[in-house]
This record gives structure tokens, C-alpha cells and sequence, in this order.
């Protein structure tokens, strides 16, 4: 991002590609130059620094005219396979609510989806349950990991465990229309099982980085996205706060267990994406745990069961579509129910830059304090906090 930045400002005409292919070229030699040349970790780490920054120069200036990267799909099996998935849906699950709620939370289409019901769900801060997003995925990757596990785990079946692992995330994507959230998530799920395949460290955050590097390469405008940041937010935030928050209240029982993971989640996710949320509309939702505790447990046993009512024969189908039907219009009202209460509504917070700056600042020293158990991050979230009190406050007189 910084590579991309400094080429905004330095190469103001955007109509020199050359530009591109040299700082391309630049960064190439000194790749080889760091591989080729043992130098102190100092000098290593300085020359990979201006690699990152020539590569960032190079995606900016190579994407002004349009994407780095164009790749073409199978429409005409993809269309085929997804109007399988929709002709199943409305075979199996008849009541118009229930229909179309199911074939938003599955597939994404949401022309039939309740405008009343969809307000409540955003209204709720939950929106996010009617989107396609990387929880499908995470559905989808897990089962298809658990199924390949069967297979011996020599190098020919454990290519082929990753063809098929790919084959089936992606192909879902495509029928999902190829959103970005979900889009995002498959280049995520792809990018740590292809480096699992290949014996490779997993590090989350380098995990991340790749796939947003990705994205990058096919449009650099994806950087002002802000489904983008609180996609990346989201994911960021589970990644370092779950595991901390998980381990305080250890369980045994397996449903409590259930409950107390996905508040993890909710509650990780919240934290790093509330900021840009309040930036940008300037509300929050007074229900939000509460609703996401509840709801998004829920919306997962949901979506289960929709894969499960794809994948069974129709007979099985249809008695599962019955119970299915049921369940949506169940969930549906208890969403109406909590938005019909008198404090379901929204708190006006306005956050400005440097407030937002601020606010990760401190959330950063406050994990640095409570994952490496160092106090002084503690005094200096603390000393940002009475700093930026006492600067408020004497700024109104």
C-alpha cells in the first residue's frame, strides 16, 4: 500500500506503462540479488522492503487502464449447475419467505428476498447473514477436508485432495456470482491449502496479505473499497483476538462450547470493524452482540442444512425442505420480534479520522498487552486514552 501511494504522488502522468516494466525489473534484480548475495539480516530486510515497494509502484501504474489480470470462466457449466441448485431450492421449500431467504443465504439472489425483513436484518447489524461470505466457505472447505482425509496421505492422493478442495470451493464462488466478499475468501481458502500442500509455514497474517495482494494485481482500485477493509478488518480481528478470548472460558459441553466459539467470533469481528462502520454511516446498532450471538448460530445450522438439502436425493429432499421452511420462517420472527423492541435501535457515534487512527492504535497496544503480557502496553493505551481526553477537553475552552 505504500509502494501504491508514493506512485500516486511520484508518477503523476499515468499514461507511461514503461514505468511499470522497469520498477518491475528493479524489483526482480533485487530479488535475485538478495537470494544470490549473503548480506547482514539489516541489509536483507532493507532490500526486501524496496522489493515490496517497487512491486507496490508496479501494481499501480500497470492497473490504471484496466486489470492486470482478466480470466475467463465456464459460464454455460456454471450457469447450468446453479440453476440445478435453484430448480432444488424452489422444489423443496414452497413458501414464497422461506424461498427466497434461502436462496439469498445460498446462492445470493436476493430479488425475492422480504424489503421489510432485509431492513430489520440491518437495522439489526446483521446483514452480513444474507450475504455470501467466507462462513460459507468455511462450511464448504471443512466438509470437503473431511471427507479427502479418508484418503491415504501419499503425494498422488494428496494433489488430488487439493484439486478436488479447489474444484469445489471455487465452483461454489462461481455459482455465487462472484462476489467479492466470497471471492475474497476463496482466494484465502486457496492460498493456505495450496501452501499446506506444499509443506509451508502457516502464518495467518502472510495468508491475508497474499490474498489482498491478489486483488490488487486484478484492480488497484479495490484498495478504496470498504467492503474490502471490513472484509480484511473482519478476518484480521478473528485471526488475533478469537484464540485470546476462546481460551478465557474453556468448555466441555459441546453446545455451550458452540454458543461461547461464535460469540468469540461476533464479538472479535466487531471489534476491529466498528470504526470504519461508525466513519463511514455513523450509527451503531444498540443489539448488535446481542443479535449476532443469537442469529449468526443460527444462520449456520441453516446453511447446513441447505447443503444438506442439495446434496440428498429428492426423496430425503423434500421432507428436509419441509423442516427447512419451517426453520427460516422461525428465525425470520425472531429477527422481527427483536426489532420490534424499544431498544432495537441505532446510537449516533461520529468518528473522524484521527479518532479511528486512535481507536487501532490502542486496540493494537491493548492485544500487544494481552497476548505478550507486557504492562507497558497497557500504560501506553492507557496514557493514549487520558491523552486524547485531556486534548478534547481543553480544546473547548
Amino acid at each position: 500500500m505504500i509502494g501504491i501511494f508514493l506512485a500516486s504522488i511520484l508518477f503523476k502522468n499515468k499514461d507511461q506503462p514503461i514505468f511499470a516494466l522497469v520498477i518491475i525489473s528493479i524489483g526482480i534484480l533485487l530479488l535475485q540479488f538478495t537470494v544470490w548475495i549473503s548480506l547482514p539480516a539489516m541489509y536483507r530486510s532493507l532490500l526486501l522492503l524496496l522489493i515490496i515497494l517497487s512491486w507496490g509502484m508496479a501494481i499501480y501504474l500497470a492497473t490504471q487502464e484496466k486489470n492486470l489480470i482478466q480470466l475467463p470462466y465456464p459460464k454455460t457449466w456454471v450457469e447450468t449447475s446453479r440453476n440445478w441448485v435453484i430448480q432444488k431450492i424452489n422444489t423443496n421449500i414452497v413458501n414464497k419467505e422461506a424461498n427466497g431467504f434461502a436462496l439469498a443465504l445460498l446462492l445470493g439472489v436476493k430479488s425475492d428476498l422480504n424489503k421489510a425483513l432485509l431492513q430489520a436484518y440491518a437495522q439489526l447489524g446483521i446483514i452480513h447473514i444474507v450475504a455470501i461470505s467466507g462462513m460459507h466457505l468455511e462450511i464448504i472447505f471443512k466438509n470437503l477436508t473431511r471427507i479427502t482425509n479418508w484418503m491415504p496421505r501419499r503425494k498422488f492422493f494428496l494433489g488430488l485432495e487439493l484439486v478436488v478442495v479447489l474444484l469445489g470451493i471455487w465452483w461454489y464462488t462461481l455459482m455465487a456470482f462472484g462476489s467479492p466478499s466470497i471471492v475474497r475468501a476463496s482466494v484465502f481458502f486457496s492460498i493456505y491449502f495450496i501452501g499446506k500442500y506444499f509443506g509451508q509455514s502457516n502464518y495467518t497474517l502472510n495468508t491475508i496479505a497474499g490474498g489482498l495482494l491478489i486483488f490488487l494485481l486484478f484492480d488497484v482500485k479495490n484498495l478504496e473499497s470498504l467492503s474490502l477493509h471490513l472484509s480484511y478488518g473482519a478476518v484480521i480481528g478473528i485471526h488475533l483476538f478469537y484464540p485470546m478470548f476462546y481460551k478465557w472460558l474453556p468448555m466441555d459441553n459441546p453446545l455451550l462450547n458452540f454458543i461461547w466459539s461464535n460469540l468469540c467470533i461476533s464479538f472479535s469481528a466487531q471489534l476491529t470493524t466498528m470504526p470504519l462502520l461508525l466513519y463511514h454511516f455513523h450509527q451503531m446498532p444498540t443489539m448488535v452482540l446481542v443479535s449476532n450471538f443469537i442469529m449468526v448460530p443460527m444462520s449456520n445450522l441453516l446453511l447446513y442444512g441447505l447443503f444438506l438439502l442439495v446434496a440428498l436425493p429428492s426423496f430425503f429432499g423434500h421432507w428436509l425442505g419441509i423442516g427447512l421452511e419451517q426453520y427460516i420462517l422461525w428465525i425470520n420472527a425472531s429477527v422481527r420480534f427483536f426489532y420490534a423492541l424499544p431498544m432495537s435501535g441505532s446510537l449516533m457515534i461520529v468518528l473522524d479520522k484521527m479518532q479511528v487512527a486512535l481507536y487501532y492504535l490502542i486496540l493494537w497496544l491493548l492485544y500487544s498487552w494481552l497476548n505478550k503480557k507486557q504492562a507497558v502496553n497497557l500504560v501506553y493505551s492507557i496514557a493514549a486514552i487520558v491523552g486524547y481526553g485531556l486534548l478534547k477537553l481543553f480544546s473547548q475552552f
